[in-house]
């Protein structure tokens, strides 16, 4: 690319405004209940070692992350986070914006809410893009009181037809703002699981959780995120940024 291309670019990316779609990485956050608890540890302070630096453990899938098809699926093992291309979260987004519904957990998003979205304001996800639900669950129920159970074990879900849909567009990625994406929950009880286990990563199509701030979002974006290339990584910790 001429370098006059690469100045153009910038200078585009600087107008633009941005969005941060990751919540705070702090203790007691929201986690799924069968993974470990984040820990933060102010390990080397000033006072006593002359200058700071904290510890951190967590599970790849902490916080706003990523899904890879080794997550969920034994014959996948060559498809873990780090043999994704590091721009394979680098594309345009698109939105759907159901948080203005009441949603209470274990109620399923269907095909027909999705393209009778698409109808009343446009941009499809098509191929190469990654698809964004938003619920307006992340914004009602991240907590890190005692009140981050409820996020962790409930949510609203999206159907055999939501997953098919987005899997014939050809996108590359879907994400959304709940704790396990497409997968309806109640009281820690699990549904079906059409993305996780048949549409989406079986066909190398990443899944994107607790996504946040997406009510902040138009229709369309473009997004920026690169998982960590964790050795034999089964997903990554994310901070993807939405310019538009």
């Amino acid at each position: 690319m001429p370098e006059n291309s690469v100045d153009a670019l910038g200078a585009l990316i600087r107008q633009m405004r941005s969005v941060d779609l990751a919540p705070k990485l702090e203790r007691g956050i929201p986690k799924f209940p069968t993974h470990p608890h984040m820990v933060i540890d102010p390990t080397v302070v000033h006072r006593r070692d002359g200058y700071y630096c904290q510890s951190i453990s967590m599970a790849e899938h902490t916080g706003c992350h990523c899904d890879a098809p080794a997550h969920i699926h034994a014959d996948r093992m060559h498809e873990t986070i780090e043999t994704f291309p590091a721009d394979c979260l680098i594309s345009t987004a698109r939105v759907y914006d159901f948080s203005g519904r009441d949603w209470q957990p274990g109620e399923m998003l269907t095909r027909a809410d999705i393209l009778d979205f698409e109808t009343e304001h446009g941009a499809p996800a098509g191929p190469g893009d990654i698809a964004l639900v938003n619920f307006g669950w992340l914004k009602r129920y991240w907590h890190v009181d005692e009140r981050a159970h409820f996020y962790a074990k409930n949510q609203p879900g999206m159907d055999e037809g939501v997953a098919s849909l987005f899997r014939e567009r050809g996108v590359r990625a879907v994400g959304a703002d709940t704790i396990a994406c497409e997968i309806a929950t109640v009281d820690g009880v699990l549904g079906d699981d059409p993305g996780h286990g048949r549409h989406w990563l079986p066909h190398g199509i990443l899944i994107l959780e607790c996504v946040a701030r997406m009510e902040l979002l138009p229709r369309s974006c473009f997004l920026f995120a690169a998982p960590l290339p964790i050795e034999n990584g089964s997903g990554s910790p994310l901070r993807p940024v939405a310019f538009f």
